[in-house]
């Protein structure tokens, strides 16, 4: 994850604001998808067919390694109108704040991660089970959440580019 948000954050900082109106339209197509998916989550819609594949690893480091890449990647896909919009804005106030907006981010979404794949380990067996138990409330609550997180994103489509965008 490391690798491909730093890769993320040095491509913006090279191509700097010249590429803001892009990313700002890039929030306002991906806030209003996640508020559509959100909102189809949380009245209990799933798709009849699962869309994603995991493919085998291979059990080596270089296996992991790709995966975990590969997992961010697909995760970058979600996040990366709002991060690139965090490095842009922080860019433009500094490097200093730029680089510390960039390390916040990372040290958030690592711990998030961090967090769930330790109490999954430790937990086992009995918090899966748990967690099975609660599926279809966990997936609405997750539905809810997408559509707060597009709402935030379709604002700052509108709101937070002032200047780059014709209001």
């Amino acid at each position: 994850m490391t690798v491909v948000y730093g890769s993320l954050a040095g491509t913006t900082v090279f191509l700097g604001a010249q590429a803001l109106a892009e990313i700002a339209l890039m929030e306002l197509i991906v806030g209003s998808f996640f508020v559509v998916a959100g909102s189809l989550m949380m009245v209990g819609w799933k798709p009849s067919k699962s869309i994603v594949r995991l493919p085998e690893r291979k059990r080596s480091l270089s296996g992991f390694f790709v995966f975990g890449a590969l997992y961010a990647g697909a995760a970058a896909g979600c996040t990366a109108p709002l991060f690139v919009a965090i490095i842009l804005q922080g860019m433009s106030a500094g490097p200093i704040l730029g680089v510390s907006l960039a390390f916040t981010y990372a040290i958030g979404m690592g711990t998030v991660l961090a967090v769930f794949t330790c109490v999954t380990a430790l937990g086992g067996s009995s918090i899966t089970a748990t967690l099975r138990s609660h599926t279809r409330t966990i997936y609405r609550i997750a539905g809810g959440l997408l559509v707060c997180s597009g709402a935030a994103e379709i604002y700052y489509y509108f709101y937070g580019f002032p200047g780059v965008l014709p209001q």
